[in-house]
């Protein structure tokens, strides 16, 4: 299934780097700004999603905690 909305991403990004990673909490942010939340649909290509969220999904797993 291709994401579609911030809530997508969220779950997607903590699935792979866990609930504490940066691409989490930058989502979290975003959802508690955006008035349809979680259900905020994402215009932008996923493949430009996947390289914003991609390093902060990995960057803590990488450089150690």
């Amino acid at each position: 299934m291709k994401p579609k909305t911030l809530g997508d991403y969220r779950d997607l990004c903590a699935l792979i780097g866990g609930e504490h990673c940066r691409a989490v909490q930058f989502l979290d942010a975003k959802i508690k700004t955006e008035s349809m939340g979680r259900d905020a649909e994402v215009f932008a290509d996923e493949s430009q999603m996947m390289m914003l969220l991609g390093p902060m999904m990995f960057e803590e797993q990488e450089g150690g905690e």
